[in-house]
């Protein structure tokens, strides 16, 4: 009899709420959005949400090392990182999609255009 190994991990938790258990990401990029924080301010919430969310996972028995822990992590939704990540951007859109950042990405979530302001 021949033992085969697999690759795939044992157990994954897909749908592990990506927005915090009292929804810290909503907040922080509810904050951001409003002004009263900063983007890197946004940027180190999600890093130690992140990094909470996969202690709890290996807490809970799932390894660090064989992908049973998802990188599902998306700020506003992953359909938006896919069609950022394949261009699928809408055409009244092109004109502020080059190098997509954050804000860009948090434009196209909310579907308005930058406002000019008149000097």
């Amino acid at each position: 009899m021949t033992t085969t190994s697999s690759s795939f991990p044992t157990a994954s938790i897909l749908g592990y709420p990506r927005v915090g258990a009292r929804r810290e990401l909503k907040r922080a990029i509810e904050s951001h959005w409003a002004g009263t924080s900063s983007l890197d301010e946004l940027e180190t919430a999600a890093r130690a949400l992140r990094s909470t969310r996969r202690a709890r996972l290996a807490e809970l028995g799932l390894s660090k090392t064989d992908s049973s822990i998802p990188e599902d992590f998306s700020f506003y939704d992953q359909v938006l990182d896919t069609a950022l990540a394949v261009g699928a951007i809408p055409t009244r859109f092109a004109d502020v999609a080059e190098g997509a950042g954050r804000e860009t990405e948090f434009l196209l979530a909310r579907g308005t255009r930058p406002t000019r302001r008149s000097r």
